[in-house]
C-alpha cells in the first residue's frame, strides 16, 4: 500500500512538472483588505523594501505596512511620484498653474529640494549617476494650431535643469473634437535596467480623433531611434525586460516578449497590453491582470488592475477601482543581474550597435564575451 501511494505521488509530481502553464489562483480582490483609497488617477509608488508606499488621495500620503503608520507628505496631488533605488529619496511632480514643481524629499532630517519647470511632467526615472530623468511636455495653442513638444529633462537636485527635445508636432485648427485630443496627450517612457536606453510613446497624425502612436526605442548616449510599433491605441505601453535586451510589447491582438534587434519573440500572450508591469531583475510580468513567469500563469486579477512590484519582486501592489491591495506568496523566478563592470561594457557595445558601427552578429559575440569571459 505504501509503495502504491508513493508511486501515485511520484506520478503526480512528474505530471505537474511537465505542465507548461500553472494557474495558482484567481485573486478576488474584494476578499483582501484595502490598504488605501486612491484618487481617480490611481497614482502610487512602492518603496524598494516593499513595506512602505506613497499614494495620491487628498495630497501625497505615506503608509508603512509593518505598523500602519500614516503621514501626509504634501497637501497637493502630484502627477507623478518615484522612490530612489536605495529608498532614501522620494520625488514628486506637482502641477502649479502653467508650471510643475519637482520636489525631492529625503529621509535625512526631512530635508527638501525643489525646482520649477515650465513643462507638464508625466513620468520620472533615476539615472545611474543619481540624477533624475523627467518626461516633460508642453501644449501651446495659437489662433491657427496646437503645438506639442515632448522633452527629456535632467535634474541633479540643483537649480539647473538640462533639456533635450525628443520631438515636436502641430495640428491645425479647427479640428473635429479638439478638446478630446489635446488634454489627453500624455507622454510616458520606460528606462532600461542599464540606464542607457528608453522607450517612449510618440503621437502622430492628429487631428484624427485618436491619432496614431509610435513606440520608439531611444539611446540616451547616441540619440538614435528605432520604431518598435505603430498603433491607434493611445494607451499603448512597452517595458524593458530584466535582461535589458527584450521588450514587453503589445503587438496586434497579443503581448510579446520581443528582441527589437533580431525581431525574435521568446514568449507571447493573448492580451491587449493596456496594463503592463515588470518586476526589477526578474522575468515576472503583470499583463492585463495576469501575473506570469515564463509560460506559467501564477495569479489572475481584474484586467484593468495596475500593479507595482517591490524591489525583490516578492510583493505586488495592485490598484483596482481606486483601491490598493497587496498580493504576495507567489513563486519567484531567478534574478537577472549584471555587475557594474558588465554594465559599463554592455553600454559601450549598445552604443556601437545604435550607431551601426558593429553588426548584430558582432554585438552578440561581444556580449557573450562580456558575460561569459
Amino acid at each position: 500500500m505504501y509503495l502504491k501511494r508513493s508511486l501515485c505521488v511520484l506520478f503526480l509530481l512528474l505530471f505537474c512538472s511537465g505542465c507548461s502553464q500553472v494557474l495558482v489562483k484567481s485573486a478576488t480582490l474584494a476578499e483582501k483588505p484595502v490598504l488605501a483609497e486612491l484618487s481617480s488617477a490611481q497614482i502610487f509608488a512602492v518603496h524598494p523594501d516593499g513595506n512602505t508606499l506613497v499614494y495620491v488621495n487628498d495630497g501625497l500620503q505615506l503608509l508603512r505596512l509593518s505598523d500602519g503608520y500614516r503621514q501626509r507628505l504634501l497637501f497637493d496631488d502630484p502627477d507623478a511620484i518615484l522612490w530612489s533605488a536605495d529608498g532614501r529619496q522620494l520625488v514628486a511632480a506637482v502641477r502649479e498653474g502653467e508650471q510643475t514643481r519637482l520636489v525631492q524629499l529625503t529621509t535625512a532630517a526631512e530635508t527638501r529640494r525643489q525646482v520649477f519647470v515650465d513643462e507638464q511632467v508625466t513620468d520620472l526615472a533615476w539615472l545611474a549617476d543619481g540624477s533624475l530623468l523627467v518626461m516633460g511636455q508642453t501644449l501651446e495653442e495659437d489662433e491657427a494650431a496646437v503645438n506639442v513638444q515632448a522633452q527629456l529633462l535632467t535634474w541633479d537636485g540643483s537649480r539647473d535643469v538640462e533639456r533635450r527635445t525628443l520631438y515636436r508636432y502641430s495640428y491645425a485648427k479647427p479640428v473635429v473634437d479638439e478638446s478630446f485630443f489635446a488634454p489627453r496627450v500624455v507622454h510616458r517612457f520606460d528606462l532600461s535596467p542599464l540606464k542607457d536606453e528608453l522607450i517612449y510613446n510618440r503621437y502622430l497624425d492628429p487631428p484624427d480623433r485618436d491619432g496614431r502612436v509610435e513606440q520608439v526605442l531611444y539611446n540616451l548616449q547616441t540619440g538614435s531611434e528605432q520604431v518598435l510599433a505603430v498603433t491607434d491605441n493611445r494607451q499603448l505601453e512597452a517595458l524593458f525586460a530584466a535582461d535589458a535586451e527584450q521588450i514587453l510589447l503589445p503587438q496586434s491582438a497579443e503581448v510579446v516578449l520581443l528582441n527589437p534587434w533580431t525581431h525574435a519573440v521568446s514568449s507571447r500572450w493573448s492580451s491587449s497590453g493596456h496594463a503592463l508591469q515588470v518586476a526589477t531583475g526578474r522575468d515576472l510580468f503583470l499583463i492585463d491582470g495576469q501575473l506570469v513567469s515564463g509560460d506559467d500563469l501564477l495569479v489572475k486579477l481584474p484586467a484593468a488592475a495596475k500593479g507595482q512590484f517591490s524591489a525583490a519582486g516578492s510583493r505586488l501592489f495592485v490598484a483596482s477601482e481606486r483601491k490598493l491591495y497587496l498580493l504576495e506568496g507567489y513563486p519567484l523566478p531567478e534574478t537577472i543581474q549584471y555587475s557594474e563592470l558588465e554594465k559599463v561594457k554592455l553600454q559601450r557595445i549598445r552604443q556601437q550597435r545604435s550607431r551601426e558601427e558593429i553588426s548584430q552578429r558582432e554585438y552578440y559575440q561581444l556580449r557573450n564575451n562580456i558575460l561569459h569571459p
